[in-house]
This record gives structure tokens, sequence and C-alpha cells, in this order.
């Protein structure tokens, strides 16, 4: 699911964190930056449009236009 409950909580995916020239997280609210994986502070929000989405593979299939015809 995509809220569930059990999402990581880490600057990386929150909100109010933007990414930095060195790799690491700007936190808007702290003024700081920090580690992309550090545990996020008690004012995180998730936001899912920064979530590393894995993409499927593409299915191996060697079938015909002769195959689907009745």
């Amino acid at each position: 699911m995509i809220y569930s409950g059990d999402i990581n909580k880490v600057c990386a995916v929150c909100v109010m964190a933007r990414e930095s020239e060195n790799g690491e997280m700007l936190c808007t609210l702290k003024g700081k930056t920090f580690p992309a994986t550090t545990e996020a502070c008690k004012k995180f929000r998730y936001d899912i449009l920064k979530k590393k989405v894995r993409r499927m593979r593409r299915l191996k299939t060697d079938y015909k236009k002769e195959d689907f015809t009745l």
C-alpha cells in the first residue's frame, strides 16, 4: 500500500527536505543538512513523489500473432 503505517521514515522522503549539492538533505524547518538515510524528526510528513520506484522487468515473450487467432 502507498500510505501504509510501516513507511520507512527517513529525511529523503519528507515533504520538508530538499536535496543539497553534496547529496545530503536540507531540512527547511531546522535549516540544517542531514544524510539522506537519517531517521526523520517528529515533524516528518511523507511525500509520495520522492519515493524511489522500482520498475517491473519486461517479460520475455516470444508470442506470434498466430497464437492469438481462433
